[in-house]
């Protein structure tokens, strides 16, 4: 929404084209819950090491090995999940590394079920604010707003309540009702696109460690879920060594194209949405969204958020 407040576009909330726009929300914490699942079918879970670098071997020689301190394992295969900050990335594309956007991100999760549990989402001046349920009685607020480098709040809910003031009644009372405590926030970064592959020897790059992209289309974690249902399935367990590099090299051939361009769709979403600056911009762009027939929105949505598995 603009500063009128004035709705722009309403997606369809049933049918084939919903399927395209909707958005699933999942507490972090329950899908953290997944690694007891991991215990369970076998696997060793070592929490809390702090990992310096990698070797990345070689898929038809020595094994990958991952070093922590004095502590070192080898590995038929290293998969960096390690985040925006990637220690395994330095294997992987060294020299590559994430730059800050510009924009931070207030975040917090309240009881209650707001706006029937879809996303909804304001837009004003460098900044956006949206809420989605993720659970039944639960509610996922955000406030995305361009902060300077290395800006610090003594207090996040008041700086909070503060930058969204002027906004929706909805939006004030999402915040008021927060307890203070439950506000966090979280600078943005951002890989840049270079084309250097998600794999090398041993190793291979998932989610943010790979495609680290601006939060405006909101596929970070749906790439990255991409990115893990792609690799179980063309690297199953016990893939011969013979075949290791051809399935990794598979893999970047398969992932790194869709998800460069959803970085890039990331970024144009960006700068039409909550990276726009104010007066006859906002205007503009409200006018002309607000022209485009929501089916013309969700087929595009369609040919982007679509996805099928490798065969």
């Amino acid at each position: 929404m603009g500063p009128a407040r004035a709705e722009l576009l309403r997606l369809p909330g049933t049918g084939p084209a919903r399927e395209a726009t909707a958005l699933v929300g999942l507490h972090r914490a329950r899908l953290h819950e997944l690694l007891d699942t991991a215990q369970e079918a076998g696997a060793t879970v070592v929490p809390g090491v702090v990992v310096d670098h990698v070797d990345p071997g070689d898929p038809q020689g020595r094994r990958a090995v991952v070093h922590a301190g004095e502590q070192a394992w080898e590995a038929d295969l290293v998969v960096g999940a390690d985040g925006v900050r990637s220690v395994v990335r330095g294997a992987v594309q060294p020299g590559r590394v994430a730059g800050y956007s510009g924009y931070s991100s207030w975040r917090a999760i309240v009881p209650g079920d707001v706006g029937e549990g879809e996303l909804r989402q304001y837009w004003g001046p460098h900044a956006e604010f949206g809420h989605l349920g993720t659970a039944a009685g639960e509610t996922y607020w955000y406030g995305y707003v361009r902060t300077a480098a290395g800006t610090r709040f003594s207090d996040e809910h008041a700086a909070a309540s503060r930058r969204f003031a002027s906004w929706a009644g909805v939006v004030r009372e999402l915040i008021a009702t927060t307890p203070n405590d439950a506000v966090m926030r979280h600078d943005v970064y951002a890989l840049p696109v270079t084309g250097e592959p998600y794999e090398v020897g041993r190793a291979v790059l998932v989610g943010d460690a790979a495609h680290a992209m601006l939060p405006t289309m909101g596929q970070g974690v749906a790439t990255a879920l991409e990115d893990a249902a792609t690799l179980s399935l063309l690297v199953p367990d016990g893939t011969a060594r013979a075949g290791l590099g051809d399935a990794l090299a598979r893999y970047d051939d398969v992932r790194r194209p869709r998800c460069e361009a959803m970085s890039r769709m990331s970024t144009a979403s960006g700068a039409i949405g909550a990276h726009l600056g104010p007066g006859r911009r906002q205007r503009i762009r409200n006018a002309l969204m607000g022209a485009v027939p929501a089916s013309l929105t969700s087929r595009g949505a369609t040919s982007v958020m679509s996805w099928s598995p490798p065969a």
